[in-house]
C-alpha cells in the first residue's frame, strides 16, 4: 500500500497538471505513457520478435498529428498509413525474414492497441472543453477501478471471467459501473457543457469500455504467463497495468462525447 501510495498521488498531480496545461505538454505526456506501454507490450510479445523501432516511431507520429493535423479525422488516418509503412519499411530492412508476417502483425497489432488510443487521447484534449472531457475519462475510470475493487472484496462471488481474471466478480462489476458512473454525473455537474442525462451515458460508457481494456490486458498477460506488464511502477506494476482501463475507455469517450455534444 505504501509503494502505491508512493507512485498514486504524485502520478495522480503530474496527470491533472498535463491535462490543465494541455497542447504540447499533454501530448508529451501522452507519448510518454504510450512509448513506455509499448515497451511492455513487445516485452510481453518478445516470442514474436515484432519491429519495436516502427511500432515506437508509429506512436511519435500518431501523437504529433493529433496534435497539429486538423481535422482529427485526418490525423487519425495518416497515423494508421503511417504505422503500415514504417512496418513494412522495417521489414523490407531484414536479412531474415523468418515468420515475418507474424512480426510485422504483432508490431502493428502494438500500434493499434497502444498508439492509436493515445492519438485520440490528445484529439481529446483539442475538442472544446476538451480538459472537462478528460476529466470526465479520467473520473469514470478511477471510480470505476475502485468502486470494483472494493465491491469486489466486500461482496464478490460470482466470476465474470473466470479463464481471464478469476477475481474479477460480477457483484465487483456492477459496483464499479454505478461507482464509475455517478461520479461521472457528479463532475458533470460543475460543467456547463454537458446536461445530467448526457453524464450517465458518459459514465455507462467510460465504465464499459474500461473494463474490457482490463480484461483484454489481463488476457494478454495470461498468455504470455506474467502477472504484472512491468515492475516501472512499483505496487502498481507496469506502465500497461495502469493505463489498460484508459486506452478502451478513452476510444469509447471521445466516441459518446463528439456524438453526443461536439
Amino acid at each position: 500500500m505504501t509503494s502505491r501510495l508512493l507512485v498514486a498521488i504524485p502520478g495522480i498531480a503530474i496527470i491533472l497538471l498535463a491535462v490543465a496545461l494541455g497542447g504540447p505538454v499533454f501530448a508529451l505526456f501522452a507519448l510518454a505513457v504510450a512509448i513506455g506501454a509499448l515497451f511492455e507490450f513487445y516485452a510481453l510479445t518478445a516470442a514474436f520478435m515484432p519491429l519495436r523501432a516502427a511500432g515506437y516511431a508509429t506512436a511519435v507520429a500518431t501523437v504529433l498529428l493529433a496534435l497539429w493535423v486538423t481535422p482529427s479525422e485526418r490525423a487519425i488516418i495518416l497515423a494508421l498509413a503511417l504505422g503500415l509503412l514504417f512496418a513494412a519499411l522495417a521489414a523490407l530492412r531484414l536479412s531474415n525474414r523468418e515468420e515475418i508476417t507474424l512480426r510485422v502483425g504483432m508490431t502493428l497489432f502494438g500500434a493499434m492497441y497502444i498508439a492509436f488510443p493515445v492519438g485520440v487521447l490528445v484529439l481529446m484534449r483539442g475538442l472544446p472543453d476538451g480538459a472537462g472531457v478528460i476529466v470526465n475519462l479520467l473520473v469514470g475510470v478511477w471510480m470505476f477501478d475502485t468502486f470494483s475493487y472494493f465491491g469486489g472484496k466486500l461482496w464478490g462471488s460470482r466470476p465474470i471471467a473466470p479463464r481471464t481474471s478469476p477475481n474479477k466478480t460480477w457483484e465487483g462489476f456492477i459496483t464499479g459501473l454505478v461507482g464509475g458512473t455517478l461520479g461521472v454525473f457528479v463532475a458533470g455537474l460543475y460543467m456547463d457543457w454537458i446536461n445530467g442525462w448526457q453524464s450517465l451515458v458518459v459514465g455507462v460508457v467510460i465504465c464499459l469500455t474500461a473494463f474490457i481494456g482490463d480484461l483484454f490486458e489481463s488476457m494478454i498477460k495470461r498468455d504470455a504467463g506474467v502477472k504484472d506488464s512491468g515492475r516501472i511502477l512499483m505496487g502498481h506494476g507496469g506502465v500497461l497495468d495502469r493505463f489498460d482501463s484508459l486506452l478502451f475507455a478513452s476510444l469509447g469517450t471521445y466516441l459518446v462525447t463528439v456524438w453526443l455534444i461536439f
